[in-house]
């Protein structure tokens, strides 16, 4: 593989962050608090990346990696459907045109798995989405 896997999952979550900022439904709904990881800050809804992980998708055509990113946000025990609101908005920005990506080229991205559940003791919520997205690098 040319561009290790580590390397191909910093591009995307650069560029789907991006995506995400320019979007004004979502960043309306966050207030601009789009994050690598949750914020220090207890401010609430957010939108955050979670956990990932990249592996090689090479063949004998070419490389790839195969990306599984997990989007999540957060909010106040009162926002259980303004979290949903934001994980929507967050899907509806990943159903357009693959993120343009400085290494590689995103072909296939996908929600392969959502979910929303209380989190803090049941003072907050949070809505997940696992998102699989495929790079040719």
């Amino acid at each position: 593989m040319s561009l290790a896997p580590p390397a191909v999952l910093a591009g995307l979550e650069t560029a789907l962050a991006a995506a995400f900022r320019a979007d004004a439904t979502l960043a309306g709904l966050v207030g601009g608090r789009i994050h690598d990881g949750p914020p220090r800050a207890g401010v609430t809804p957010y939108l955050a990346f979670g956990a990932a992980e990249a592996r090689d998708w090479g063949s004998g055509d070419g490389d790839g990696a195969r990306v599984r990113l997990t989007i999540e946000t957060v909010g106040t025990d009162a926002e259980r459907g303004r979290v949903l609101a934001v994980l929507a908005a967050a899907a509806a920005v990943l159903a357009g045109p693959p993120p343009s990506l400085d290494a590689g080229t995103a072909v296939l991205l996908r929600v392969v798995a959502t979910t929303v559940g209380r989190v803090d003791g049941g003072r907050a919520w949070r809505a997940a989405m696992t998102v699989e997205v495929m790079v040719d690098v």
